[in-house]
């Protein structure tokens, strides 16, 4: 072998060391893309899944959206189980075959069992940024609920479609505040004269005496005010003023001069009336169209019988019995005042309502209904002692019911012991905001959320 080659063999044979040397003593820490995320879910206050629905976990970025998995879950046990009912074997740890912080949102879903859609989440129930938890903590809340914690409610139970203000109190259950208020109308002014200072008027009255001078377009209309649930029919007559200048120079300077008509009309006589007036101060609950979920109202009393309507699910509050306080009258019927989106709108239906005559938020007149649903008196059927509560919960737009709830109660009150709290005016009675509480057995359910990845 000539020495040119083995200088070669030699160089090649180091290099080779070096290589392997090299590749040997390279650090542990070279990043290696995740591929495989494990996700830890711990709830508190979830209720259990309803019959027929399930839960779903999710991983949604602005393009993708991913499904970790379905489960059911046992409120009263605290167990993550398949939708067969059956123990979830791998318990409540959610795999994903990818890189969880990928992902911007980390979400549980309300589905209704059989799927239709299985591609695409049905109501989000609890969300969080799908942020490092060494960092930051995640926790699955319901959306908005900074904003819920904020809200508030009133109820009145003010009858209004019977057009009579002083039969049925306590058959009517509005989400507003009231009042019974006092104004008056009439059709004419009781002026003889009448200065004309701008160029558009309008005034009641009945019949002109004289001709108007320098007044254009007079329209004589009726015209409805509202009032309230009322309304009052209104003559108006509506004109245009001439104005007449005349320009003339007085000591060197211009000067104009305006004529001013004046008129005289006949007196009509004044209407003196009460109304019913339903108002809303900022009770600011918030839209949660665009998550999937409605508002509904509902009522629970011991004078509501079971048997012809309905009866309560109670949320996954604990040491709760029969007797607890917290829901007054919890073994009596049930009965709702319908769904809304809006507080400050009406709901989406009155089946029990006498008449059309409404205020213009949500509620319910209960009037249109089997006499069995209520003892004599409506919802307050006695002078003292009458138990019950009203309540507002939040339900997903893919569970339908009218016989009970949706687990998820955000405002709750008492409904009146003494009935003469609901026979007067300003019948005003506020809501409890059940989203934050410091106690412990109440409010939204939370889930805190571990995350391994591989």
């Amino acid at each position: 072998m000539s020495v040119r080659l083995k200088q070669l063999f030699v160089l090649s044979f180091f290099a080779l060391i070096v290589v392997v040397y090299w590749g040997c003593t390279q650090p542990a820490d070279v990043i290696v893309p995740i591929s495989h995320s494990e996700v830890s879910l711990s709830p508190q206050l979830l209720p259990t899944n309803f019959p027929g629905m399930h839960y779903e976990l999710w991983a949604a970025n602005g393009t993708d959206t991913v499904s970790l998995g379905k489960f059911a879950y046992d409120g009263y046990l605290k167990k993550f189980l398949e939708i067969s009912g059956a123990d979830r074997a791998s318990g409540n740890i959610f795999v994903l075959e990818d890189n969880i912080y990928r992902f911007n949102f980390i979400f549980v879903s309300v589905e209704v069992d059989g799927d239709p859609f299985p591609l695409s989440s049905g109501p989000i129930m609890l969300i969080d940024n799908a942020t490092n938890p060494t960092n930051s903590a995640v926790d699955l809340v319901f959306p908005l609920t900074e904003l819920l914690w904020e809200a508030t409610c009133r109820y009145n139970m003010e009858t209004t479609s019977d057009s009579n203000r002083f039969a049925l109190d306590g058959y009517g259950l509005w989400f507003a505040s009231y009042q019974r208020l006092r104004d008056s109308v009439k059709d004419t002014f009781s002026l003889d004269s009448f200065w004309v200072d701008t160029s558009y008027q309008e005034f009641s009255r009945d019949t002109v005496i004289n001709n108007l001078v320098n007044i254009n377009n007079i329209n004589d209309k009726d015209t409805t005010r509202i009032f309230g649930v009322d309304s009052y029919e209104h003559h108006v007559v509506r004109y245009f003023q001439v104005v007449e200048t005349d320009t003339f120079t007085a000591a060197g300077n211009d000067s104009v001069l305006v004529t001013v008509p004046g008129f005289r009309y006949t007196v009509g006589p004044v209407s003196i009336f009460d109304y019913d007036e339903f108002t809303q101060d900022s009770f600011a609950l918030p839209d949660y169209t665009q998550y999937g979920w409605k508002y509904k109202g509902w009522v629970v009393s011991p004078y509501v019988t079971t048997a012809t309507v309905g009866t309560i699910t109670i949320p996954a509050w604990s040491t709760f019995s029969g007797g607890d306080s917290i829901i007054q009258g919890i073994n009596g019927g049930l009965l709702t005042t319908g769904t809304f989106s809006r507080i400050t709108e009406p709901d989406d239906a009155n089946p029990y309502a006498q008449s059309i005559r409404l205020p213009l938020f949500p509620g319910e007149d209960f009037i249109l209904f089997p006499s069995s649903w209520v003892g004599p008196g409506g919802l307050v059927p006695n002078a003292t002692g009458n138990s019950g509560t009203v309540f507002i919960t939040l339900e997903p737009t893919n569970f339908v019911s009218d016989t009970t709830n949706f687990p998820l109660i955000a405002f709750t009150a008492d409904i009146p012991v003494d009935r003469a709290q609901i026979t007067g005016d300003q019948v005003i009675i506020n809501m409890r905001n059940r989203t934050q509480t410091v106690d412990p057995r109440l409010g939204f359910p939370r889930i805190r959320v571990g995350i391994r990845t591989f």
